[in-house]
Parts: structure tokens; C-alpha cells; sequence
């Protein structure tokens, strides 16, 4: 901009020299344009070349400029029906007439990939990646933490199991609206869990599988030692959420995890807080103790045995302390090539910058670059 300012005022001075010298000559040739200008050919030509600055603005400016942004990511949602499972549902868990909620971005890519978020967020979680990411992408929102959902009483809150059952019909959903593309799976922290589980589904009822071209988790939770939010969100007192929340953020040790803590907790806010806290009481009654990698080794075995392509699960370094632990127990087991350890932190994982580079390496089948430092 600089440089067309400076280029027009040069302009503009010499053209007020000449207009001086040549006064008269201006004057002239000025009354001649006004004078033709309203005549029928004068108007036909300014016509056009309004026309033509117009076009050539819209299809090489504004149009260039919407080609460039691609696709947008839009918003859409499954009508939950009671066809949409195979078992009976409890009492207490009212789903059907509900909606489903997740976000899409639809592109030419051969790639479907589906990603699932963490306890107490969202599908927005994703919105940044989805925004210019070259798959298909589609991120599911879990029930009851759409935050309209959060102020809607009929959205009552529902086990794990019911969850998982909605998410596997969601996937299988996508998988039929989708037959010609790749299906692959990125799940964060709950939402890796929640991959884990489906997998144990699969690989018990092998007729309700989709196809998979690849796996991607991302923190999932190996046992209680690295769920010590979800621990106190299992036991949050809803009658006063306000200080329970502020609760767990006295509990913090030092000024990394007091930033990570307050910044998770401002997202829960907005949910369904009972919601979250069910999800989260049965996530800890079922995970493992301290030390134990037992069942969740197991599960990342019925994963691997369900998807036809590879499956990658990354650690951040909140995981560190276990991780060498987790990988030695894996290789008694058999199970290698599966884990790794991104230098970066929990939610900075399923960021953009580093999410971009994980998935790409998945479909593309290259090794996941290390994040940069």
C-alpha cells in the first residue's frame, strides 16, 4: 500500500504540472468529455467498461479470494432414532428425538477423517484444523455437550455405554453417506478413550464395523494416574459448581498446570456440568490403577485387530513419567510400533500446527514429523 501511495502521488504531481502549463488544452479536452459523455455511444462505453472493471474485480479479486478459502465448515446434526441401536437402552437415558451435533467441512479428498473431542469440550475444538485441512473432515460433538444442549432439560445426562453407541452410529452414518472415501479415526484424550472402547464393540460384533484406512489417538488415558481432573469432576458437588470448580484449580502445583487447568475448566463451564461429571464418574470407575497398563495395552490390541490400516497413538509430555513404563509393559505383550511421544503439551496435541502434520502422515502412510520445539 505504501508503495501505490507514493506512485500515485508522483503521479498526481505530475499530471497537476502538465494541467498547468497546458491549461487551456485541459479545459478543452475536459468540456469535449463532458459534452460526449452523456451521448448515447459515450454512455454505452462507460456502460462497458464499468462492466468489464466490475467483472474483472468479481472473477479475478472477490472470486480468486473465494476459491481461495475453499470449503466452509458447517454445521449439521443425526436425528437420534431407537433404530439406531442394537440394544435396550435404560430407563433413564432419553436420547431418542434428540440431535447428534457435528461440524463438517466436506472436500474432493479420498479421506474421511472423523474426529472426536475431550471430556467437557466440543467439536469447535477442531474448528482451526477442519478450517483448511486438505480430508473430508467431520467432528462429532458429544451428547450433551453442545452448549445449547447445556440449558436444554430434556438432555438429560447418559452413561458411557449410550454414548458409545451413539457415536458408533454416527461413524457408521458417515461410512454410508461416504462409501467411496477412506474412513479414518482421530480421537483426543476422552475422545481417544472413547475409540478404545468402540474398538471392544468391533471386535465383538464384527457385523456393525466400518471400514478403517487408519487410527489416530491422542493422549488417551492409560489408568488414574493420568486422570486427576476427571477424578475430581467425577465428585463434583452440582449443588455448588461454582466452588467445586475453584476447588480443582487450588489443587494445582505449579503455574503450567494452573494455565492448563483454568483454561479446560473455562471450557466445562459452558456444558452440561452434569453431563460431564457422569461421563467422568464412569470414566474412572472403569479405568485402571496406578501402575497398571493391563487393560488398556488389551484395548490398543482389539484396535489394531479391527482397523485394516495403521494405528498410531501420541503421548504429550504430561504422559512422560509413564510413558517408558506403558512401553515396556506393550512389548511383553507383543505390541510395538504403535506409540510415541510428541514434545508438546495436552491440548497443544490436537491444536492446529501440530494436528495438521499427524494426520497428513496417517493417510499419507510417512512417519509423523517431531513437532517443533
Amino acid at each position: 500500500m505504501t508503495r501505490v501511495r507514493t506512485a500515485l502521488a508522483g503521479l498526481g504531481g505530475v499530471l497537476g504540472i502538465l494541467i498547468g502549463i497546458y491549461a487551456d488544452e485541459a479545459r478543452t479536452a475536459l468540456a469535449w468529455a463532458g459534452a460526449h459523455a452523456v451521448a448515447p455511444a459515450g454512455v454505452a462505453l462507460l456502460a462497458a467498461g464499468a462492466g468489464f472493471g466490475l467483472g474483472w474485480w468479481s472473477g479475478g479479486g472477490a472470486g480468486a479470494r473465494g476459491r481461495d478459502a475453499g470449503p466452509v465448515v458447517a454445521e449439521g446434526s443425526f436425528e437420534i432414532s431407537a433404530d439406531d441401536f442394537e440394544v435396550d437402552l435404560p430407563a433413564d437415558h432419553m436420547v431418542f428425538g434428540r440431535r447428534l451435533r457435528y461440524l463438517e467441512r466436506a472436500t474432493a479428498s479420498r479421506d474421511l477423517v472423523v474426529l472426536l473431542h475431550g471430556l467437557g469440550t466440543d467439536a469447535s475444538e477442531f474448528r482451526p484444523y477442519m478450517a483448511s485441512a486438505r480430508p473430508h473432515t467431520v467432528a462429532l460433538t458429544a451428547f450433551g455437550h453442545h452448549p445449547e444442549e447445556a440449558r436444554d432439560a430434556r438432555y438429560r445426562p447418559i452413561g458411557l455405554a449410550t454414548h458409545t453407541e451413539l457415536i458408533a452410529g454416527a461413524i457408521r452414518a458417515l461410512a454410508r453417506r461416504h462409501p467411496d472415501k477412506r474412513l479414518v479415526l482421530v480421537g483426543f484424550s476422552y475422545g481417544a478413550d472413547t475409540v478404545l472402547r468402540l474398538a471392544e464393540q468391533w471386535a465383538e460384533h464384527p457385523e456393525q464395523r466400518p471400514s478403517l484406512a487408519g487410527v489416530l489417538l491422542l493422549d488417551p488415558n492409560m489408568n488414574r494416574s493420568t486422570l486427576p481432573v476427571t477424578r475430581s469432576l467425577a465428585g463434583l458437588d452440582l449443588a455448588d459448581p461454582a466452588a467445586a470448580l475453584r476447588g480443582i484449580v487450588a489443587g494445582t502445583r505449579d503455574l503450567d498446570g494452573l494455565a492448563n487447568v483454568c483454561d479446560y475448566l473455562h471450557r466445562i463451564a459452558a456444558k452440561d456440568l452434569a453431563q460431564v461429571c457422569r461421563y467422568a464418574a464412569e470414566v474412572w470407575e472403569d479405568a485402571e490403577e496406578v501402575g497398571c497398563y493391563e487393560r488398556f495395552v488389551r484395548r490398543c490390541e482389539r484396535l489394531r485387530s479391527v482397523c485394516a490400516g495403521p494405528v498410531r497413538i501420541h503421548f504429550s509430555t504430561r504422559f512422560e513419567t509413564h510413558f517408558n513404563d506403558l512401553v515396556a509393559d506393550a512389548r511383553r505383550r507383543g505390541v510395538r510400533g504403535v506409540f510415541d511421544l510428541r514434545r508438546t503439551d495436552h491440548f497443544a496435541l490436537c491444536a492446529e500446527p501440530a494436528l495438521r502434520p499427524q494426520v497428513e502422515a496417517l493417510v499419507t502412510g510417512s512417519p509423523a514429523p517431531a513437532p517443533e520445539v
